[in-house]
């Protein structure tokens, strides 16, 4: 990084543009790797990138390819009357936040250093999850026995729970232990696999506390058939950000 911190945002391309709307790209995740490498070149390797830049990432190049406002649609919950709001995009960005990873978490006789993981680690967790919870779905419909369709489920769901014991794994630094450093990744996910349901929860907790800071609040919105006031929860949805 820059010494202050900063590096340069250029507006998307047109080949940036067609490579964002091939649907085989955006969802093995190197439509948004191609683009950062294109619109912020001080980033040599997007898939190394920790993830809880990536919205800071995403919103500065929105705003350098189409301006600060983007118009979003909601349906108000009292009259079902379809609104469109404009949003400030610069107002989102200065919502994100760090998480604080120099906050270890000390049990017993362990100090646990965290760390954020990699868009490539996330992409591939969401790669994995989704193509589970596809079998899921699609199990009832299989021409099979249901002892078969059972065993297949049973399979799915395991993957699924081995895929959260995983992304915890991926989220610790080091562990320290009796004034010893502790950082090979297979020792690492053996700890996490073995640990007891009191270590895991506490440690998964940790996790989600450090997570909050990166949340982005829900917008006040008022509709504008009814007056009625609610909020709107705002996401990036990394299929149509940049539509």
């Amino acid at each position: 990084m820059p010494a202050n911190g900063e590096v340069p945002v250029y507006p998307m391309t047109a080949m940036d543009e067609i490579h964002y709307r091939t649907s085989d790209a955006l969802f093995n995740g190197s439509a948004i790797t191609e683009v950062i490498k294109s619109c912020v070149p001080a980033i040599k390797e997007p898939w190394q990138m920790p993830t809880v830049d990536l919205d800071s990432v995403l919103i500065g190049i929105r705003i350098a390819s189409y301006g600060h406002a983007m118009e979003l649609e909601s349906k108000c919950p009292s009259c079902n009357e379809e609104n469109t709001f404009s949003v400030d995009l610069r107002a989102i960005a200065e919502q994100l936040k760090m998480p604080d990873y120099s906050n270890q978490l000390e049990v017993s006789d362990l100090q646990i250093f965290f760390k954020p993981i990699s868009y490539q680690q996330v992409n591939q967790n969401t790669i994995s999850r989704f193509e589970d919870q596809k079998l899921i779905e699609m199990v009832p419909n299989l021409e099979t026995s249901d002892e078969e369709k059972l065993k297949l489920i049973n399979a799915s769901f395991a993957k699924l729970g081995q895929l959260g014991i995983e992304t915890v794994a991926q989220s610790i630094d080091c562990i320290m232990v009796n004034n010893e450093s502790v950082t090979d990744r297979e020792h690492i996910l053996q700890f996490v696999q073995e640990t007891d349901k009191k270590m895991y929860d506490t440690i998964s907790n940790h996790l989600g506390e450090l997570r909050k800071g990166t949340d982005i609040q829900p917008l006040q919105v008022q509709c504008t058939e009814c007056n009625h006031q609610y909020t709107m929860p705002f996401t990036l949805d990394v299929s149509n950000f940049f539509a």
